[in-house]
């Protein structure tokens, strides 16, 4: 299930704090639709969505958090993941993505990630971020 921004920014909050105390990393992948030259208002962007939906499933660990950013991007808080745990999640999804029909419904996702405390910390340092 995908969170509503005000949620997801909520639970980030919270994850925050919670990393401040334990003294933990966690790691946030940015998602974003970019829609690529020479295709028509991009009609396939719900049936993309979809795709993507049922990929992130499968990826996941229960722990993770999916929230929407805005209407082209999406977010996972990685709770408990550092950079170097996160980027061969990162590398992982970026292969799985290439077989999916993204391009020829005029999409491409482009990823993005960062961690904290290493790009801030706290919640407004990795808003800003995002």
């Amino acid at each position: 299930r995908i969170l509503d921004r005000k949620l997801f920014l909520y639970l980030l909050n919270l994850e925050v704090k919670r990393a401040i105390r334990y003294q933990n990393y966690f790691s946030i992948l940015k998602l974003k639709w970019c829609r690529l030259p020479g295709y028509e208002n991009g009609k396939g962007l719900q049936t993309c969505y979809q795709n993507l939906n049922c990929l992130l499933i499968e990826e996941l660990r229960e722990s993770d958090i999916l929230g929407s950013l805005e209407d082209d991007q999406l977010a996972i808080l990685l709770p408990y993941a550092d950079l170097s745990a996160c980027g061969p999640f990162r590398s992982r999804l970026e292969g799985l993505l290439k077989y999916y029909e993204f391009k020829e419904k005029g999409y491409e996702v482009m990823t993005d990630l960062i961690c904290f405390p290493t790009d801030g910390t706290d919640p407004t340092d990795l808003i800003r971020k995002l």
